[in-house]
């Protein structure tokens, strides 16, 4: 059965690292992967400057095509985004931040009969709508979207201050996502952390996945 992995975010998240470097694990396994970019909020940001770079990982993306105009990515879809669950393999979605940020998920075609539809928040605790266990905990609910129709499998704890981060701040971020998911029971998926930050991290941290983070989302700034 195949995977359809959701990626949603407060702004600075870490939210499309996140989607893009899922994206990479899967393609290092040889398994077809389609990355959707279906970001409507932040026109500054999209996937289509790195697009081809991320086809030379044997990544198959879906984003605005060049002519797309008005910011880039603006409020619209196209039609390959709307029917990216056609695509076969397994599927990454990077979504916006904010109350309508699953909501999006209402537009793509099928996407309530994926039997293994996992959704995951990406959790920076360095930014302030998430810095605290309540706010953490208010995050969840609010990130839900304006429909409450999608829920949260699991988050990603992604802590970091840019080229600043140390590995305490990593692990001091994970402690406090840690204790807002024990109040909420929800599961924490992976920590990410940068490849240059690697070195000091075993493939696990208190049983919780590692996953390295490539940054490759200041290339696609437009």
């Amino acid at each position: 059965m195949r995977v359809v992995e959701v990626y949603a975010g407060a702004y600075a998240s870490g939210k499309s690292e996140t989607s893009i470097n899922r994206a990479r694990q899967y393609a290092k396994m040889n398994k077809p992967i389609t990355l959707v970019d279906l970001d409507t909020v932040e026109p500054a940001y999209t996937l289509r400057p790195i697009a081809s770079q991320l086809k030379d990982m044997n990544i198959n993306v879906i984003t605005q095509p060049d002519n797309f105009g008005l910011g880039e990515a603006a409020s619209y879809v196209t039609p390959a985004q709307i029917n990216c669950l056609s695509q076969d393999g397994d599927i990454i979605i990077d979504v916006g931040y904010g109350a309508g940020g699953l909501d999006i998920l209402d537009i793509v075609n099928n996407i309530d009969k994926e039997k293994n539809l996992k959704i995951y928040l990406v959790v920076n605790t360095a930014k302030f709508e998430t810095s605290t266990v309540e706010n953490i905990i208010e995050y969840v609910d609010f990130a839900k979207g304006s429909k409450k129709q999608y829920s949260f499998c699991g988050v990603i704890s992604n802590t970091h201050f840019g080229d600043e981060t140390t590995k305490e701040d990593i692990i001091n971020g994970y402690n406090k996502l840690k204790e807002a998911c024990l109040k909420i029971n929800l599961p924490i998926r992976a920590i990410g952390v940068d490849e240059k930050l690697a070195p000091q991290f075993d493939l696990e941290y208190d049983g919780t996945e590692i996953w390295v983070y490539k940054r490759m989302m200041p290339k696609a700034f437009w």
